[in-house]
C-alpha cells in the first residue's frame, strides 16, 4: 500500500467538455492568477476534482476551507500548465478510491500504480518517490532498536497502518499472510493510527517519513514517539485519474504537462521547497 501534500493555483480554457464539472459547495477552486490558499469561482472548460485526506504534509487545511500541501502545490502546478482548473473533495483514502472509481472525484495524488487499480484509473508519468519508517514509543525505542520488522511479526507485535495504503514488501507479504494479518491494525487517517500508538493499542506505526516528522512535530510528541531504524523504500508514486470521468484526450494532455515541468525542473523546485522546510 502506498505514501502521504506552497500553493501553485490554477486556470482554465473552453474546450474538452467532457472534463466539465458543476462547481461544488464548499469546494476550494484554483486559478493561475490566484493567490495562494485563494478561493475563486471556477472557469467554464478542464475543471477538475481532487480527492485529498489528510495527510500533512502532502494534503491539509489551516482554516477549515483551504487545502495546502506538496501533492496539492504539484498537482496545480500540472493542471494549471494544461489550463484546467481544480477544485477539492475530502474523504478518507478507502473512500476516496471508491468515488475515483465511479468518476464521482477525477483525480487522487500519491498513488502506487498496481494492475488492480489500472482497471478504473489512468496512472501519469511517475512525479516522486517515497520512503515509509517504522515508529515507535520513546520509551521503547532502546529494548526495539536492533529489532527487524519480520522480528516485529514473529514476536506477535500490533502494527498500525492505514486503510488503503499500499506499502510494499516486505509489509504486503506479511499483511496477507493469515499467520500475521490480525496484528494489523487499519486506521483511516494518520493521526488515528498516531492516537493507537500513544494509547498503547499499537505496539508500532508504519508511516511515511514527511507525514510522521510532520504530525509528531505539530503535536509537539518528539518525546513520546521516535522513528526506528526500519524503514521501506516503495515504488515511484503517481497522480491517478478516474476513467469514468476523466477521456484519454484530457488525461494525455495533463500528463504531457506533467512532463513539461519534470524535464524543465519545476517539479524539483516545488519538492525542493518542502525538503528544505
Amino acid at each position: 500500500m502506498t505514501v502521504c501534500r506552497l500553493i501553485v493555483l490554477c486556470a482554465l480554457s473552453v474546450f474538452l467538455p467532457a472534463c466539465e464539472k458543476s462547481d461544488h459547495d464548499g469546494h476550494q477552486s484554483s486559478s493561475p492568477d490566484a493567490a495562494p490558499g485563494a478561493t475563486v469561482a471556477a472557469a467554464s472548460g478542464c475543471s477538475l476534482v481532487m480527492g485529498w485526506d489528510p495527510w500533512e504534509p502532502y494534503q491539509y487545511q489551516i482554516d477549515g476551507t483551504h487545502v495546502f500541501g506538496l501533492d496539492v502545490d504539484l498537482l496545480t502546478a500540472v493542471v494549471h500548465n494544461a489550463d484546467c482548473t481544480l477544485e477539492f473533495k475530502k474523504g478518507s483514502w478507502a473512500e476516496l478510491l471508491a468515488m475515483l472509481n465511479e468518476g464521482e472525484v477525477d483525480v487522487l495524488a500519491g498513488a502506487t500504480q498496481t494492475s488492480e487499480r489500472e482497471e478504473f484509473a489512468h496512472f501519469t508519468s511517475a512525479y516522486r518517490d517515497e520512503e515509509f519508517l517504522v515508529y515507535v514509543l520513546a520509551d521503547r525505542f532502546e529494548s526495539l532498536a536492533a529489532v527487524t520488522f519480520e522480528e516485529m511479526a514473529e514476536q506477535g507485535m500490533k502494527i498500525g497502518v492505514i486503510d488503503g495504503y499500499l506499502y510494499g514488501e516486505p509489509v504486503a507479504s506479511y499483511q496477507d499472510d493469515s499467520r500475521f494479518a490480525q496484528q494489523f491494525h487499519y486506521s483511516p487517517m494518520s493521526e488515528i493510527s498516531i492516537s493507537l500508538l500513544l494509547d498503547g493499542e499499537v505496539d508500532a506505526l508504519i508511516e511515511d517519513k514527511y507525514v510522521g516528522a510532520s504530525i509528531i512535530r505539530r503535536k509537539n510528541l518528539s518525546d513520546s514517539i521516535r522513528p526506528h531504524p526500519v524503514r521501506f523504500d516503495t515504488d515511484d508514486v503517481h497522480f491517478m485519474f478516474s476513467r469514468a470521468s476523466v477521456d484519454e484526450a484530457t488525461f494525455e494532455r495533463i500528463n504531457q504537462s506533467l512532463d513539461r515541468l519534470l524535464e524543465d525542473g519545476q517539479i524539483q523546485i516545488i519538492l525542493a521547497q518542502y525538503q528544505n522546510q
